[in-house]
């Protein structure tokens, strides 16, 4: 095994990159999305006020993790959003500290959803990372293993994620910096093993480019080089591979 993993890593077929895996705080472990169960959540939807730099003006962002507005590294807009034309190439405020972040624009964001307004989290956000890497923004994970805030979070280190979620309400309603509340069901996570929710993760991977094997393999599978049981395997393969 050894020998062909440094093998195709010499080729360039292997490579390592850090990316968004499924994080079960419980085990401590990474666990594949056939292990994910998934079940809608009564949740909320909190709009949260973004001071705009240089201006008494706020924007307006939804957002259901407000513990992970430590993690903002930028506020997106879509491209084609009149309402947000006059803010192109501007700055922000983060609510819960003074650093600026800046407004940025991705045709991903969805104008009809809460705002408009998307606040990026790339080490906590499969989409928002792949924001993130479209544009060259930096990247802070304000979670330990545990799914307890780290040393980047502040005041707020130590906390248990859902605790650092209230806590950090409270201190925006106590600062006015919540324009309201709404109630929101959403799908979320659930470990199979564990039954804990499942925190998305940036995290250093193993990755291999699966392209350059498609079409050698369904050969040696079409050539009978290599046989699957059951037979009717084949195909249900063979669509795999095509579809990777």
């Amino acid at each position: 095994v050894t020998k062909i993993f440094v093998k195709l890593y010499k080729e360039g077929k292997i490579y390592r990159n850090y990316s968004i895996v499924n994080w079960d705080p419980d085990a401590g472990t990474t666990i594949s999305n056939e292990e994910i169960i998934y079940k809608k959540y009564n949740g909320k939807l909190y709009y949260i006020k973004y001071k705009i730099e240089g201006e008494k003006k706020f924007l307006t962002v939804a957002t259901t993790r407000p513990e992970t507005i430590l993690a903002d590294t930028a506020i997106c807009i879509n491209p084609k959003d009149k309402r947000y034309f006059n803010l192109k190439k501007k700055k922000v405020i983060n609510p819960l500290c003074s650093k600026l972040i800046p407004i940025i624009e991705d045709d991903y964001v969805d104008m009809n959803f809460g705002t408009g307004c998307l606040k990026i989290t790339p080490a906590h956000d499969l989409n928002d990372k792949l924001i993130a890497d479209r544009h060259n923004l930096s990247v802070i994970n304000i979670f330990d293993d545990r799914a307890f805030i780290n040393n980047n979070g502040f005041n707020f280190c130590g906390k248990d994620r859902f605790q650092a979620r209230k806590e950090i309400i409270e201190l925006l309603k106590k600062e006015k910096k919540i324009v309201k509340i709404d109630k929101y069901i959403y799908n979320i996570g659930i470990s199979e093993r564990t039954k804990s929710i499942i925190e998305p993760k940036l995290s250093l991977q193993w990755f291999v480019k699966i392209k350059d094997f498609i079409t050698p393999t369904i050969n040696y599978i079409n050539n009978k080089n290599i046989n699957l049981y059951p037979k009717k395997i084949k195909n249900i393969f063979n669509h795999w591979l095509s579809n990777s």
